[in-house]
């Protein structure tokens, strides 16, 4: 069905957007708004999370959401690398379970002048999607073209400040800092076919200290730590651009994010249903010895 295939996507986006650097090594452009802001120092790490169904209308035929994702994200010094690995089972009343289970690996470097992307996805036990990239930058203008080597013949041109994935969560962060409530950006990831996505970002209230505790209560599999006091209820909506109709989002995402970027707690709201994305296990990513 359309609806949970659109859903898919979410989990991706929402995987992505959890983007991480080294606490020492982030050098990026301020936005002019936010020039002399105190850099965004953010922990590598790896975590995991448990998928489950907080909702569906009776009448779209879904009974439960069972999955899991792993997520991690390292620091090469000059560029950030992604891994992420989940797999959900879709169960309906009138029809066996389906599984979904995807792979997805980037390579951003710091000065956002490349950007490599591979994603598989399998239904089923069968592999239904594999796409490979780059983005090809026009440093004189500032934009550029998301190229796919698999499938061939899809490209898409990126317009001037759109952000690759790190560099969001970081900008999100920033604007948080600022006190600005909202953001918007345009987001290239490659975890689709589909090509770039707007979203618009509405940050919260900070997250309480009773909240925070919570996450971890019981948990020895979660380091705390991590858990920075300053966090912000963060929800998104997303608009994918190709072929779009109407001003509706897709989908939206409410999560927590700390000041650190790790993301606590998050759920994908796509209207008829929603899912929770709960953290279950979290530990920090030895550093590199960087020159």
């Amino acid at each position: 069905m359309q609806i949970f295939s659109q859903y898919k996507r979410a989990i991706v986006v929402l995987a992505v957007v959890i983007g991480v650097t080294h606490p020492d090594n982030v050098v990026v452009a301020l936005q002019p708004s936010l020039a002399g802001a105190a850099p965004v120092n953010i922990a590598t790490h790896r975590a995991l999370y448990d998928f489950d169904l907080a909702y569906a209308d009776l009448g779209i035929g879904l009974n439960g959401v069972k999955g899991q994702m792993y997520f991690e994200q390292d620091d090469t010094c000059d560029a950030w690398t992604t891994d992420r690995r989940f797999t959900t089972q879709y169960q309906y009343a009138d029809r066996t379970p389906d599984e979904d289970s995807s792979h997805y690996t980037s390579f951003e470097s710091k000065d956002q002048k490349q950007f490599s992307f591979s994603s598989e996805r399998h239904e089923n036990g069968e592999m239904v999607e594999l796409l490979r990239g780059s983005v090809e930058k026009n440093v004189s203008d500032g934009t550029a073209r998301a190229v796919y080597s698999r499938p061939g013949n899809i490209s898409y041109d990126l317009p001037k400040g759109y952000l690759l994935p790190t560099l969001h969560s970081i900008e999100v962060i920033r604007q948080a800092r600022a006190g600005r409530k909202f953001f918007n950006a345009v987001l290239f990831d490659g975890t689709d076919a589909d090509g770039p996505v707007e979203i618009n970002v509405f940050i919260g209230k900070k997250v309480t200290a009773a909240e925070i505790q919570k996450i971890a209560k019981g948990n020895k599999t979660i380091d705390a730590r991590l858990l920075t006091p300053d966090a912000w209820h963060i929800r998104m909506a997303v608009f994918p651009l190709k072929n779009r109709e109407d001003m509706l989002s897709a989908y939206e995402m409410e999560m927590i994010m700390h000041d650190n970027g790790v993301v606590s707690d998050a759920l994908v709201d796509y209207k008829t249903f929603r899912v929770e994305q709960k953290l279950t296990a979290l530990e920090r990513l030895p550093p590199r010895k960087c020159p």
